[in-house]
């Protein structure tokens, strides 16, 4: 596929769309919380406990989220030609395809545990998971942006 010459960056690489950065800031959704509750000191504890009623959730949210912290990182360096980081670069749609169902395992035992109590935020939140989940599955640019590695020199 010929995408427009903005879509490379200044080292001629693929750069992520703006979908798959939404797609890692909607991964790493458990660190984000994290951090907003943090900073608002007053109240961050009920923030967490209204999002993550257990406490052991957020910390696998986190955990979770934590791959797609990694590859919003590794986009900026993967121009420097590091055998380790273009690996792991290469295999970053299955490691997030297996993030993204993991959070949807979560979702499903959360909804479980309140016997299927309807909640907006568990609904949107699952919804953008399906949602995202598929884009990542069916996205030829998110396909092309991992597979594209730079050149030896």
């Amino acid at each position: 596929m010929i995408y427009p010459i903005d879509a490379y960056d200044k080292h001629g690489l693929l750069k992520p769309s703006a979908m798959l950065w939404l797609c890692w800031l909607f991964s790493a959704k458990g660190w984000v919380i994290f951090v907003m509750a943090g900073a608002s000191r007053q109240q961050g504890a009920q923030v967490l406990e209204i999002l993550y009623p257990l406490r052991e959730n957020l910390y696998l949210a986190m955990l979770i989220g934590l791959p797609a912290l990694i590859y919003m990182w590794m986009a900026g360096y993967r121009h420097k030609n590091k055998k380790l980081i273009n690996f792991v670069w290469l295999h970053g749609k299955g490691i997030l395809m297996l993030s993204y169902a993991t959070d949807c395992v979560l979702q499903m035992y959360q909804l479980m545990l309140t016997h299927g109590a309807f909640s907006w935020t568990r609904a949107v939140s699952l919804l953008l998971t399906f949602w995202l989940g598929g884009y990542l599955l069916r996205s030829s640019r998110v396909r092309n942006t991992f597979v594209d590695k730079p050149v030896e020199r």
